[in-house]
């Protein structure tokens, strides 16, 4: 487990002097026991996946994991560039239409 503690005090709390810090990897079969002391902080991921971790163990696990404690925009911008798109499909059709009238006119007008 890649560890920073700075990091993961700031999220998790103050790690407690007693707590061993262990490397669970991806084991499906682990159970983190639960820190009557601790707690529960509602974690996200990148989809917006929800975990409540109950110990600071499984606080840090899921943080070195990605899991933050906000669910944020993980693209920078991204109501920027729906409103982009849509902005420059409106003003094709727009000029599209202008110029078929237009063309239209030119062509009745002789």
């Amino acid at each position: 487990m890649k560890f920073n503690q700075n990091l993961i005090e700031s999220i998790c709390g103050v790690k407690p002097p007693n707590i061993e810090i262990i490397d669970v990897g991806n084991d499906p079969n682990y159970v983190f026991l639960k820190d009557q002391s601790f707690t529960p902080i509602r974690l996200y991921d990148i989809e917006g996946n929800i975990a409540i971790v109950n110990s600071w163990v499984e606080c840090a696990h899921y943080f070195n994991g990605g899991w933050t404690t906000n669910f944020q925009q993980f693209i920078p911008g991204d109501k920027y560039i729906a409103l982009i798109t849509a902005s420059a499909i409106a003003v094709y059709y727009f000029f599209n239409l202008y110029s078929s009238n237009k063309i239209r006119k030119n062509f009745i007008n002789g």
